[in-house]
């Protein structure tokens, strides 16, 4: 079992949930920054963390507001999935939907989050991406030692939005069923609210 904490940033309208997680030698992965790059800076300054990437679950407006400063700011790498690239490119049209006023300052397309494991600072981080599409068509599930990041497409009450850009409600459950052979003792933290036990979600659902 390897060491790791996670620290929540809450951000944005929508009450985004932002985290870092990091190991015993302060180094840290961004996991959907959300749109609060100063607050987010200030938490890796007060830690004295230093990133290695940027992962996103999904390129909705609300995830991906801080990613295009934080790179600027550490020059690490962006992860997504290439399934939402057109959701990234149209980010501000999003916003403009949802009635946010910030404009974005959209990424480029960096790296592609596919169901390869990704490997920071040899086995310090083992991240396996498991592709959950329904929210979005890209959207991903981020099993980082032994933790799920869940973007939107697990929740504590139950699954994500289907009704948004991109979402699929028959996509969403069979994504479901997929994150259900995960051990149940599994941590999830979701994009919106509060980290649950999958046993708790799966004994509901």
């Amino acid at each position: 079992m390897k060491i790791s904490q996670v620290i929540t940033h809450v951000n944005g309208k929508w009450k985004q949930n932002c985290y870092l997680i990091y190991n015993n030698k302060n180094n840290a992965l961004i996991i959907d920054p959300g749109s609060d790059p100063g607050g987010i800076k200030e938490l890796i300054t007060e830690y004295n963390l230093s990133p290695l990437a940027i992962l996103n679950t999904h390129a909705h407006y609300d995830h991906i507001g801080a990613v295009t400063a934080l790179i600027e700011l550490y020059g690490i790498p962006f992860y997504l999935n290439e399934n939402d690239q057109k959701l990234l490119k149209q980010a501000n049209l999003y916003r403009i939907l949802f009635e946010s006023k910030e404009v974005i300052k959209v990424p480029l397309f960096d790296q592609n989050l596919t169901q390869e494991p990704i490997s920071f600072l040899a086995t310090d981080f083992n991240v396996e991406p498991i592709l959950t599409p329904g929210h979005t068509q890209g959207s991903v599930c981020l099993k980082i030692n032994d933790y799920l990041f869940t973007g939107d497409t697990l929740m504590e009450g139950g699954v994500g939005r289907t009704d948004l850009p991109g979402g699929d409600k028959n996509q969403i459950y069979k994504s479901v069923e997929i994150l259900r052979s995960l051990p149940r003792g599994t941590v999830a933290f979701p994009g919106h609210g509060h980290p649950f036990l999958l046993n708790n979600f799966f004994d509901k659902s």
